[in-house]
């Protein structure tokens, strides 16, 4: 339930499942106050002994104030869908990308059983002051494609991002990628409901528009009339009009040795064009595994690098069994160093002193540029990290999802009584040079931003007159 308009698109789209799908006539789970008090308990001292520093952006006093206020909204017979926003800030005061509350599996049953309840307008991204219309699926059809939203409801579009992203922390341009993404879902479960009113500019001018929600059927029907999405790639080659050459990865997910076939390839290619510049495109990588970005650098410096100035990883039962379970009950035999810990330690590796790469044939060495942006995330951010401590190749684009000195390597749970679950991190990773008191995202060389009103990739043209 992570991307849940993902699901709600294949739920639209599906004429079997909207049809005969989930069972709407299943009366609605109801919880007492001790149930839900006890999922709350359980979250707490399960992040707690999960995570490295539970407490790094929040003091232990006014999380413990929260948690007590939250606790006090809560009362018998709430159903999951209504006590969700309460249980949610508990995850997102952690503030941390990679700790969030998913959404429940209940918001898609209440959304096909009941009838005009969504919100009808799609968003492409939050701009840091408007949020960038995608389409407008309402009767009223009042938005254009570019349209800008200053506020719905009254409420300014970045309050609006800070309200709807409470299940998760990190910085304000991550969040905004997942509350535009799952904009109609954030705005029903959070009680933000229609007739919405819009204010928006237009071509310059300030306009006001009152759009009505709609039911999930007529959106299925308005979103079948817009164009299909590009299918995204992993990885993509492409020699451009000018000489350079295009190389696309939106993923550090592949296995290693597939991986390193791709890169082979690509990189053979690239030593019989000989391109005078190489660009390397991060901005849609959301990460995965940090030793294939590794593997990358390998390809376009020769100069001493290292991924990360230091790692903190938290010993725990939970994490032990989740771990045991993902390899099949050889955990203590592949992983003894983090078994044979005791729980509740750290284990804590000092950062190793930057080395060059091993001696590659096939290594580029003219101009590399790098695009990043808001979706670079995890170990892309760390990979765009180790290009901008080191100054490894030229940065373009827009600043990073995460702040380089963050938190990672997940563990998946779930709450006891409501069903919900939930991430949050075993590991603190210290940015490349070592500097943990920095608390900002990486930056590009070049800030550049790409208009998605456009067919133009405006990023890709700054690149192409940058010489």
């Amino acid at each position: 339930m992570k991307h849940f308009f993902t699901c709600l698109l294949m739920l639209v789209c599906c004429t079997n499942l909207f049809a005969s799908g989930i069972d709407t006539a299943k009366s609605e789970k109801r919880l007492s106050k001790r149930q839900l008090l006890s999922d709350i308990d359980y979250l707490v001292a399960t992040t707690n002994e999960v995570h490295p520093n539970m407490y790094h952006s929040i003091s232990k006093e006014k999380y413990r104030k929260l948690r007590d206020s939250l606790s006090n909204l809560l009362h018998d017979g709430m159903t999951p869908l209504q006590a969700w926003p309460l249980i949610a800030p508990l995850v997102g005061s952690l503030n941390e990308g990679h700790s969030s509350l998913n959404l429940p599996e209940e918001l898609l049953v209440e959304i096909k059983a009941n009838g005009n309840i969504l919100f009808p307008v799609a968003f492409s991204e939050f701009d840091g002051r408007y949020l960038v219309v995608r389409a407008d699926a309402s009767a009223e059809s009042k938005l254009v494609v570019g349209d800008k939203v200053e506020s719905i409801n009254g409420i300014p579009a970045p309050k609006l991002i800070d309200i709807l992203s409470r299940h998760m922390g990190g910085l304000q341009s991550w969040r905004a990628v997942d509350v535009c993404r799952d904009m109609l879902a954030y705005l029903d479960i959070y009680g933000i409901k229609g007739p919405y009113r819009l204010v928006y500019l237009h071509e310059g001018k300030t306009m006001e528009a009152i759009l009505n929600p709609i039911s999930l059927l007529s959106l299925r029907e308005k979103l079948g009339r817009l164009p299909k999405a590009p299918k995204k790639t992993e990885y993509a080659y492409d020699l451009l009009a000018d000489g350079d050459v295009y190389l696309k990865i939106n993923s550090l997910n592949a296995k290693p040795e597939l991986f390193k076939s791709f890169l082979d390839s690509a990189f053979r290619q690239i030593k019989q064009q000989a391109p005078k510049r190489l660009i390397i495109d991060l901005r849609l990588n959301g990460g995965g595994n940090s030793a294939l970005g590794e593997m990358l650098l390998g390809y376009i410096t020769e100069k001493p690098f290292r991924m990360t100035g230091g790692v903190r990883w938290k010993v725990s039962q939970t994490y032990k069994e989740q771990l045991n379970e993902r390899m099949k009950g050889e955990g203590a035999k592949e992983m003894p160093y983090y078994f044979e810990a005791r729980n509740g330690s750290v284990l804590k590796s000092s950062a190793a002193k930057p080395q060059p790469p091993m001696h590659n044939d096939l290594l580029y060495k003219g101009a590399v540029l790098v695009l990043i942006g808001p979706k670079t995330f995890s170990s892309a951010n760390m990979l765009a990290n180790a290009i901008q401590d080191y100054h490894l190749a030229t940065l373009v684009g827009e600043a990073t999802g995460e702040p380089a000195n963050d938190y990672g390597e997940l563990i998946y749970l779930k709450l006891p009584y409501t069903g919900f679950t939930f991430s949050t991190s075993t590991k603190q990773f210290v940015r490349a040079n070592g500097n943990a008191k920095d608390a900002g995202p990486v930056w590009p060389n070049y800030t550049v931003k790409d208009n998605p009103a456009t067919k133009t990739d405006e990023v890709l043209e700054f690149v192409s007159k940058l010489k």
